[in-house]
């Protein structure tokens, strides 16, 4: 009534009759005075909005803010280790299990910016092990503010006594009540005992992989140079005067030092497993190719029963990977033959021509390796088929072998009869 006009006052109204139990009526009321004309002040104008529901949410909000904040805070054994972020990257919480985990204060982390100041590079805050371990934390929290929903992350970082600890890192936005992301925020999932033990032991068996795989490169190489020098001779010798045996001695020993480099040269073996590998396709003798292949083993007698017209038959395909294939089933089938007198291994090849048109041929191999019993075991007949991760040698060795095949279009199976056993591989050239 003096002239002082007020605005957003909160005004309690109580309610009557039926109403009379349901709470208050909350007003935000602006007062205004009312003039004549002139401009004498004759009664005050309330203007009234009411905020009941708001007000209410408010207040609901405003508990549970308060009830989150004192779990999110709880020194409890129960509570994981959990930090925020705002929309603006800043740390707004660290939480008491967080600090113990990461060893960093609560009051050295809040208000600084999570990436560059908290978990960093350097030897301050936490110090995560590299640039892309920091990369990919940052794409995450990046995603979360968009909107996405993000997956966990492995993520690890040095704690202040410079212990590695690693954990799984959940992320989800934070809303006002407008509903607009104003932060993030994370908790580890901490590994129990057991977990951290797993985990340990798989970090080592990769660190193992890593040096086995250089150790393999090594070899790879130490093998490759001396391979190197044979082919110098070997093409020396090809210029000199030889006899016709000498010449041919001197084509076996090419053969045989073609398919140790091809071997060699094999560094995806995903591609062999998965049959998808190219196969080369050149013009060779077939009796040549099989006699590298018996003149490979020397231990027990390999007798070749294939019909003489073998000798002289000329094929197009990858003849390594035959001589290949067939050194490896003739050594198992030599490593499972008893040592006895008059012990022996037969090695049959029979061809079955079949033409197409009238310029190509097609011929169709059966080649067995047939050795006395009781033969080679069942489980690494089985490695042959069933690749695992306890195969053995000789398994990966029969395994390898058996999806050359396949990639040559061919077939491999073991036969085992009363006295003897065999592989049969049926191949097509």
């Amino acid at each position: 009534m003096a002239g002082k006009e007020e605005r957003s006052v909160e005004i309690k109204l109580k309610k009557f009759g039926p109403q009379e139990n349901d709470g208050c009526v909350i007003l935000i009321a602006n007062a205004c005075c009312s003039r004549d004309v002139k401009e004498n002040i004759i009664g005050v104008c309330f203007v009234g909005q009411d905020v009941t529901g708001q007000k209410l949410l408010m207040d609901k909000y405003t508990r549970i803010q308060g009830d989150y904040v004192g779990i999110v805070r709880s020194p409890s054994a129960l509570i994981p280790p959990i930090f925020m972020m705002d929309e603006h990257g800043r740390c707004l919480e660290w939480n008491d299990a967080m600090q113990k985990f990461s060893g960093l204060k609560r009051e050295d982390a809040i208000d600084r910016m999570l990436l560059g100041e908290v978990f960093t590079l350097n030897n301050f805050g936490c110090r995560v092990k590299d640039q892309d371990t920091l990369t990919r934390l940052r794409i995450l929290l990046n995603g979360v503010l968009a909107g996405q929903v993000a997956d966990k992350l492995l993520f690890g970082f040095y704690s202040q006594q410079g212990t590695y600890v690693e954990a799984l890192l959940s992320a989800s936005k934070r809303t006002d009540a407008g509903k607009n992301i104003s932060g993030i925020l994370c908790f580890l999932h901490v590994a129990s005992p057991e977990l951290q033990y797993a985990l340990q032991v798989q970090r080592i068996s990769e660190q193992a992989a890593a040096n086995s795989l250089t150790k393999l490169a090594y070899l790879r190489g130490g093998i490759q140079k001396p391979s190197n020098g044979m082919k110098c001779v070997q093409d020396l010798m090809k210029s000199s005067d030889l006899r016709e045996e000498q010449r041919k001695l001197l084509k076996l020993s090419i053969l045989c030092q073609e398919q140790l480099s091809k071997i060699v040269d094999d560094t995806d073996i995903d591609s062999i497993e998965e049959c998808y590998m190219e196969v080369n396709s050149a013009e060779f003798n077939l009796g040549e190719s099989l006699e590298v292949v018996i003149n490979q083993e020397r231990q027990v007698l390999v007798i070749n029963e294939s019909p003489a017209e073998v000798s002289s038959m000329y094929l197009y395909g990858d003849n390594l990977r035959l001589q290949q294939v067939l050194s490896d089933f003739l050594t198992n089938a030599l490593l499972f033959t008893p040592a006895f007198e008059g012990s022996s291994v037969l090695l049959r090849l029979t061809p079955r021509k079949r033409s197409i048109g009238t310029k190509i041929r097609i011929v169709h191999l059966e080649i067995r390796i047939t050795h006395p019993a009781p033969g080679i075991p069942e489980g690494l007949i089985q490695e042959m088929f069933h690749h695992n991760k306890s195969v053995s040698r000789e398994g990966l060795g029969l395994y390898i072998s058996q999806k050359l095949v396949k990639v040559m279009n061919g077939t491999v199976q073991y036969l085992r009869e009363a006295e003897r056993s065999s592989f049969i591989i049926l191949l097509e050239f």
